[in-house]
């Protein structure tokens, strides 16, 4: 008999019949299901009994080949018009794909920057960060933040940042932080170098996070910006992290893209920009995502022509050359809807793009884009297809909570961080 149920039983918690059925299941059995749960469901089903959460820690260690595979969420919440991150805590939405009836509503932690690798970021100052798990409080409460060293370089407007797990550890066991930008001109008031290092750090994610430095490395290509985002800040700049070693960027505006290679530590010059007509016409703004569980590069562009209507399409690029061959585009009826006359902002991972009209009195309408085909799972065919799916509205509360300026992040929410303290 497993702990666990040993432990419900000294508890007087449940029936003797529902005792001797999760006897003859097993432990090993019962985890192995409930891995097969979306996220939200395996929480509840963990708060059940104390057998159930035993069985639900154990599932979140499973190998990842035995776990149900999850899709990355979307998260939105109302950015800052100032030079610095909002100060207070405030209301932000998640969807989840795997239970896509409605959204999330969550409380970001005060000062957040970033979201990315299951993490929320925060600045307390410009020169200091800290993160917590994302989705701490729908389980165990909201946790304290973990505070990294000071940065090299104070960063007076929100930097792009990446996690991935380190070289060399095993299911995020060591997390390595990538900071980059987050100079230009923050709200148009005060002009900061824009020129600021590229900086990494390796840490414990779950232990002490300030036992170390920040490594220095050179500093986000110019190219990447323009003239119409006048910053390198993560409004202005599109990241995706392909096969846990590169870190693509491609400005949003300049539609110019550059790679930084994590083991040698240092971005490729010059910068190229993806339009190359036919197969990528000029756009007017450029967004990069992964497919293929994170080993190929994707490219969502916005197409605007002169008297015709908006359009958004979806490329597989080549990641050494940028060559680029077409996946699919956004059905008319839909980009109607969700594009509008008014900014768009595009982020995914995995397979999956998400697509969030900015136009606050459209209700910030979205609608995700999965990639299928290729060797995902999905079939034998190398040829990659689209499919589109249109998203819930959003909750009346949202335009109560301080959504004027929307910002929009992609990432997974990982089920080890919940159970981590355990």
């Amino acid at each position: 008999m497993s702990d666990g149920l040993r432990e419900q039983r000294e508890d007087g918690d449940g029936d003797a019949d529902t005792d001797a059925w999760w006897d003859r299941l097993g432990g090993d059995m019962t985890a192995l299901i409930l891995s097969k749960l979306p996220l939200r469901s395996m929480l509840r089903a963990s708060a059940v009994c104390k057998a159930w959460r035993a069985a639900a820690i154990r599932a979140s260690t499973l190998p990842r080949h035995g776990r149900r595979r999850t899709h990355p969420w979307l998260f939105l919440h109302g950015r800052s018009n100032g030079v610095l991150p909002h100060a207070g805590r405030r209301t932000a939405f998640a969807f989840d794909p795997d239970e896509p009836s409605s959204w999330v509503s969550f409380t970001l932690p005060p000062d957040f920057v970033a979201g990315a690798g299951g993490f929320a970021f925060a600045a307390p100052s410009p020169s200091r960060l800290a993160f917590a798990p994302l989705l701490r409080e729908l389980c165990c409460g909201i946790t304290a933040m973990r505070h990294a060293p000071p940065l090299a370089s104070p960063r007076y407007n929100n930097p792009v940042v990446a996690a991935v797990a380190a070289p060399g550890s095993r299911d995020g066991e060591r997390l390595l932080l990538v900071v980059a930008g987050g100079g230009g001109f923050p709200g148009g008031l005060v002009d900061i170098d824009d020129h600021l290092p590229t900086e990494l750090y390796e840490c414990d994610p779950h232990g002490d996070a300030a036992a170390g430095v920040w490594v220095q490395c050179a500093p986000l290509p110019e190219e990447l910006g323009s003239a119409a985002s006048s910053s390198s800040s993560s409004l202005s700049i599109s990241p995706a992290l392909v096969g846990g070693r590169f870190l693509f960027a491609c400005g949003i505006h300049s539609c110019a893209v550059s790679a930084f290679d994590l083991s040698r530590r240092a971005w490729a010059a010059p910068p190229r920009e993806v339009c190359s007509p036919p197969v990528v016409p000029r756009l007017a703004a450029a967004f990069v995502a992964t497919a293929r569980r994170g080993r190929r590069l994707l490219l969502a562009g916005l197409v605007e022509e002169e008297g015709q209507r908006r359009a958004l399409g979806v490329w597989e690029v080549e990641p050494d050359t940028l060559a680029a061959s077409r996946v699919g585009e956004m059905p008319a009826e839909m980009a109607a809807a969700v594009l509008g006359s008014g900014g768009v902002r595009c982020v995914g991972q995995d397979g999956v793009i998400y697509v969030v009209g900015e136009e606050e009195h459209g209700g910030y309408r979205a609608c995700a884009c999965e990639v299928i085909g290729g060797n995902d799972g999905r079939g034998g065919e190398d040829k990659l297809a689209c499919r589109w799916s249109r998203l819930p509205p959003l909750p009346a509360a949202a335009g109560r909570s301080g959504i004027r300026r929307m910002a929009a992040f992609c990432s997974p929410v990982l089920l080890r961080n919940y159970f981590h303290a355990d």
